[in-house]
Formats: structure tokens, C-alpha cells, sequence
């Protein structure tokens, strides 16, 4: 069976002041649907950048992102950007940009040009209650915990039903508990046959995972796969084992 998601030699540059950095070099990996993969590497290694890519919200200088067999290149903005939004989702800790909204209608507000305000906050209402932050509903980004803002940003990214989810460093600072109700989500995601990329700074945050990629020096090493539910060890960046 095909991937769902592969990435084909993928490089990034980007310039900062005079200089050109590569960030990403040859970065190749491959995701199924129902599987949770992970990338792990550490901070300013470029792990939000491949996110991003993958997520299709930056093009690469070289190399190709394909979903579901075909190359988002060679799609045209306004079709892949449609495309993207119906079917790749994409989570982080940045929040909606107009503070006085509710949760519900930042959420509702990825629907917006594809259904009526009423349908829209139903969605909504309907992803918070699959993330367990139905209560949320009526609050502001401003008034929710860490662990809150990662679970309604991941209601928001799941509220279109895609089939390729992209989560950027879902539990960095959290506490066990908030860690591993998010991470459950995540994994039930998964179950129901989506694509789950999750990106981390710490190996133990991808404990379980179905697939693990190191990103080193901007280049990916892996993956490793699961194994009676251990984690194979990869090397760590200053050569001791994971």
C-alpha cells in the first residue's frame, strides 16, 4: 500500500540576515494512514520546519511532499490550498489572533468558507466534545492551560475530518498527566485510520510510537519502529544511547 504521506528528498533553506542556512537536507520519510510517527530532535534543529512542510504550509527549495499520490508542487495555490484544508490538519501552540473570541468560534472559523456560521459552530462544538474540552467551548485562548490550548488547537485541526493530522511539539512543558491525555488523543486518532506526524524535542514524549525519525544537523536518520510496544534506541546527537 502506498503512503499516505511521503516526503522525497526534501531541503529547506532559509536566510538569516546574509547568510543562507540549510535547514532541512534530503529529508526523506514515508507515513500510513492509522500510523503514529514521530520526530525527534532537538531544539533549532528544524523539527517545526519539516511540520510545516509536511503540513503543506511551506514549499521546499527541493525535493517533493506527496499526499495521497500526488505532489501538492504541482497543484495550484487555490486548489491546494482548498485541498489542504480539507484534508491535512495542523496543530501548534499558536492561538487564534483576535483575543476576544470563544473557542468555539475560533474553531468554527476554519469552516467558514465551506459552511454556514450555525453548521460551523456545530462542527466545532462536535470537535471540542472528540478532545474532551467541551466545557471550553465559551472561553478565551487567554484563559486555558498549556495542555487546554494543545487540546482545542488539535479539536481545530481535526474539525474538517482530515486525513493527515501534523502536531508540532504537543506536550513540551506539560506534566505527566496533561502529557499523557494528549497523547492518548493522538493515538485514538490514529485508530480511526488518520495519519498522525507529532514532532518532539524529548524521545521518551514518543514513547509508543508506530515510527521515530531523529533529525540531526538538518538531515533524518530513521526510522525506528515499534517493538512489543518499546521504543527501538536510536542515538542520541552526542553519541549515547537513547
Amino acid at each position: 500500500m502506498p503512503p499516505l504521506l511521503a516526503l522525497e528528498s526534501v531541503s529547506v533553506r532559509f536566510t538569516r540576515g546574509r547568510v543562507d542556512v540549510d535547514v532541512l537536507q534530503d529529508v526523506r520519510l514515508e507515513l500510513h494512514g492509522g500510523e503514529l510517527g514521530g520526530i525527534w530532535g532537538r531544539r533549532g534543529t528544524g523539527k517545526t520546519t519539516i511540520a510545516h512542510v509536511a503540513a503543506g504550509l511551506i514549499v521546499p527549495d527541493a525535493g517533493r511532499v506527496i499526499l495521497d499520490g500526488t505532489p501538492l508542487r504541482e497543484r495550484t495555490r487555490a486548489v491546494r490550498h482548498g485541498a489542504l484544508q480539507a484534508t491535512i490538519g495542523f496543530a501548534s501552540r499558536q492561538g487564534p489572533h483576535v483575543g476576544e473570541v470563544t473557542i468555539a468560534q475560533w474553531i468554527g472559523s476554519a469552516l467558514v468558507s465551506s459552511h454556514t456560521h450555525g453548521q460551523a459552530l456545530q462542527l466545532a462544538h462536535r470537535a471540542l466534545g472528540k478532545t474532551g474540552t467541551g466545557h471550553l467551548a465559551t472561553a478565551s485562548w487567554s484563559e486555558l492551560s498549556g495542555g487546554e490550548r494543545m487540546l482545542v488547537a488539535i479539536a481545530r485541526a481535526i474539525v474538517r475530518g482530515p486525513r493527515l493530522l501534523v502536531v508540532d511539539d504537543p506536550v513540551a512543558g506539560l506534566g505527566g498527566s496533561e502529557r499523557g491525555e494528549i497523547m492518548q488523543l493522538l493515538r485514538s486518532i490514529a485508530a480511526l485510520g488518520v495519519g498522525v506526524l507529532v514532532t518532539a524535542a524529548e524521545l521518551i514524549e514518543l514513547q509508543g510510537m508506530d515510527r521515530i525519525w531523529m533529525l540531526r544537523d538538518g538531515r533524518v536518520e530513521g526510522p525506528t519502529v515499534r517493538a512489543g510496544g518499546d521504543v527501538v534506541p536510536l542515538r542520541r546527537p552526542d553519541s549515547r544511547l537513547a
